[in-house]
Formats: C-alpha cells, structure tokens, sequence
C-alpha cells in the first residue's frame, strides 16, 4: 500500500510542476478538467528532461536532485498564463453525448482498475527497454547505462524516467505501481480530446470521437502496458489538434501547444519525431509559407526536447540501433496486406479500423470542400508513411514482426484518425441538412485562413 502511495504522490507532483506551463503553453486558458490532464502530460515530459539535465552535468540522479527537478520545472515557468477564454461550439447535451461520455468513461476506468490489479509487468520490450533503462537509473544513480548491452540504449528516456522517479521515490524496484503513471497518459488524453474538441464541434460529435478513441480493447491495453506507446499517442494526437487550430486560428499559441507536443513526442519514441515533422510540414504547406508565425515557436520547443538527447547520446558514445537499416524490404504489397490483416483483428480494435475508414472515404467528396481537409492533410500522411517503417524493419520480412509491432505503432494514430472520421461525417451531415456555417468550426474559411 505504502508503494502505491508513492506512486500516486509522484504523479501529483507531476501536475504540480505542470500546472503553471498547462495555463501558458496554449493560446486559451483550457478548463480545470483539461488544465489537471495538461499538466500531468507537461510535467512528467518536463521532470524528465531536466532529470536528463542533471545526468548531463554530472549530478547523482537521486531523490534530492528528482526533487529539485519538480520544483526547477514548476519555478522555470516565466510565461504569463493566457486570460482568454474560447467559448465550445454550441449544441445540445443529449442522451447520445451522455451515452458516449458513459462508455468513454468506463473504458478509461477499465484501464485504471487493471493498472492496479495486474501485478507486474513481463512484457519483453518493457523488460529489455522502458522498466530496464528505469531500473538501471534508480541503482545507480545515472544515466550512463555502462553495463547494460541492449540495442534499445538509444530510445529516448521520458517513460524510463518517470518508472526510474517512481522507483526512486518509493526506494525499491516494485515495477506493478509502474502501471499507474503510464495508465494515466491514456487519461490525460481523453481529457484534452475533450476540451480540443469541443472548441471545434458541438457535444454529442465530440463523445463520439472520445468513444471511438477509448472503447477499442488495444486502448485498455497500451494504458497498462508499461511502454511508451499511450503516452506517444497522447502527444502526437494534441500535436495534430493543436496545429489544426492553428490553421483555422492562426494564434501562435495553439502552434506552441501543438511544438510542446512534438518535442515531447520526440522525447518518448523516435517514431513521434518522425510522426510531429510530417505534420509541421502539413502546416507549411497548407500556409504556403515557410514564414509562418507560430512556426519558430513550434521549433523551439522541438528542439527543447530533441537537442539535449541527441548531445548526452554523443557524450556517452550511445550507439544507434543501424541493423534497423542494414537491409530494405520493398515488397510494398506484402507490407500492407500483413498490417491490414493485422489491425482487422477484432480482438484488438473491434471494428476500428474498418468503420473510421469507411467514414473517411464515403464523405471524402463532401469535406473536401471544407476546413476538414486540413485535418486530413495532418493525419492521413502518417497513416500511410507508417508502413514504411516495416521497409526497413529489421524483421520487415516476417510475418511475426508485424503482428508483434503494427498494433502499437498505429494506436498512435488511432485517437487522430477517431477525430478526423467524426469530423468528416459530422461535416457530412451538416452539409446534407443544409445547417448555418456556425455549426462546424472554421466552416467560413474553407479558403486558406488568414493569419492573425
């Protein structure tokens, strides 16, 4: 009981140090629900690289230095807190937003109650990468990882260092409470959805986007998985909202909320900073413009989280893992029929895949020709540039590696795709009702949006 209040203290500690950047980093003050999950998801990107900050200049990585770091990240907020307030788009609260709340609620709960239940954690990527790399912190105090020998040494350490904070505050090397902090990524996620959301369509569209998002069984599962792929879904899903709102508002503060989230997806998987810069790039081409205002901050803030990883990696002579590269499969067919038949499985996604797809596509002629193209245009590249992934796999020729990785790799797409299938069909039968163009965010600037 003891390690689970631990636990549970060191996340608020996260949201502690969080809270101040979760009020500065957006362009509009989000509400408390949302502010609490914000910081949550700021804090422990920002506690873990300043624990990086201190491995780098020779500090013991210890519990007097982790606690420092809580207070530098909550002291180092020199921003003002944004005082403007965006009001949600109108609509009804209906039985359907109820029911989709509901579900979305049990769901999420689901994940917190097995984070609890499920003991420790044995899966062989948390074993050799994300429990191993915390574990090697919290014994010996730094982040040099001399005596280990896996080839996973050059991922990048935001989980590691929140399992290595909570290994370290609780003093032994129980990794079961290690389900808790990362369960709650997947929470933090279904409440900035929700703000993010409600900013851009009425209610009941914004439930069904939560309920497509948390009520597929990968969900539950990536919550209490101990790796990195909830968090990564997290952040790159409020990396793409973000930089849609900044399309269709042109504040350079959604482009700071949605640079926070690529860094901080840079900073927890590799495939986040890839994932992050295509959808930068969508921005730029939407504006036509290299110049875009919002685009320098946007870089900072990648480069916050990029920079001092790449700089302690040549220090400490931490090699990359090049037998990802060594050979090219090229066999594109044979790569999209093994994820297709993949994430058809019903035991994973449900009916995912095959219904946000077919959404898309059926009311493809309709969103076209309006904002939501622009959403599109953020989140579809991703979906199809993912495969290449297995081009240079270092098992991209077996069948095995694709059903070991494809279910991971796409739950970080997945709470986009969700958004971006309800936009469409909502856009769709707005258009068929003949509604006002205040019923859908941004509809009046289906041409490329003005700058502000």
């Amino acid at each position: 009981m003891a390690d689970w209040l631990i636990t549970t203290a060191v996340c608020l500690g996260f949201i502690w140090s969080g809270w101040p950047w979760a009020n500065t980093i957006p362009s509009v003050h989000p509400p408390l629900t949302a502010t609490l999950a914000l910081s949550y998801l700021v804090g422990t990107a920002l506690v873990t690289l300043t624990m990086l900050g201190v491995a780098l200049v020779g500090l013991p990585v210890n519990r007097l230095t982790l606690l420092v770091s809580f207070v530098v990240v909550r002291r180092t907020c020199l921003m003002r807190a944004s005082g403007q307030q965006t009001a949600p788009v109108g609509g009804p609260f209906t039985k359907w937003t109820a029911a989709g709340l509901a579900m979305t609620t049990l769901a999420v709960g689901f994940g917190l109650v097995q984070a609890i239940r499920l003991g420790s954690i044995g899966s062989t990527d948390f074993l050799k990468a994300w429990g191993l790399k915390g574990l090697a912190v919290a014994t010996d105090h730094n982040m040099d990882f001399n005596h280990i020998s896996s080839p996973n040494l050059f991922y990048p350490l935001e989980i590691s260092n929140v399992h290595a904070a909570v290994m370290l505050s609780a003093g032994n090397r129980d990794d079961a409470v290690l389900r808790l902090p990362d369960a709650l990524y997947g929470v933090g996620l279904v409440l900035v959805m929700w703000w993010l959301l409600r900013l851009l369509v009425p209610p009941t569209a914004s439930a069904a986007a939560l309920a497509l998002t948390a009520l597929t069984p990968e969900f539950s599962r990536q919550m209490t998985s101990g790796l990195a792929d909830m968090p990564l879904a997290a952040y790159v899903t409020i990396c793409a909202l973000g930089a849609y709102l900044w399309i269709l508002d042109g504040h350079a503060g959604w482009a700071s909320l949605s640079g926070f989230a690529a860094g901080a997806a840079s900073w927890t998987k590799i495939e986040g900073a890839f994932a992050c810069l295509v959808v930068l790039a969508g921005v730029l081409m939407i504006r036509r413009a290299v110049r875009t205002p919002g685009a320098m901050a946007w870089i900072i803030w990648f480069a916050i989280f990029v920079l001092p990883w790449q700089l302690f990696q040549r220090l400490h002579s931490i090699p990359p893992n090049r037998s990802h590269f060594k050979s090219l499969h090229l066999d594109l067919p044979w790569i999209l029929r093994h994820v297709s038949s993949t994430l058809l499985q019903t035991a994973h996604w449900g009916l995912f895949w095959p219904l946000c797809l077919t959404l898309i596509c059926i009311t493809a002629g309709i969103w076209w020709r309006t904002p939501v193209r622009f959403l599109a245009a953020l989140t579809l590249p991703n979906l199809a540039l993912t495969l290449l992934a297995y081009v240079t796999h270092y098992r991209g020729n077996e069948a095995e590696s694709v059903t070991a990785t494809a279910h991971r790799l796409y739950i970080h797409l997945a709470p986009s795709v969700a958004v971006l299938a309800v936009l469409c069909t909502y856009t769709a039968l707005e258009v068929s009702r003949h509604k006002p163009a205040h019923s859908v965010r941004g509809w009046k600037s289906s041409k490329r949006p003005a700058i502000r």
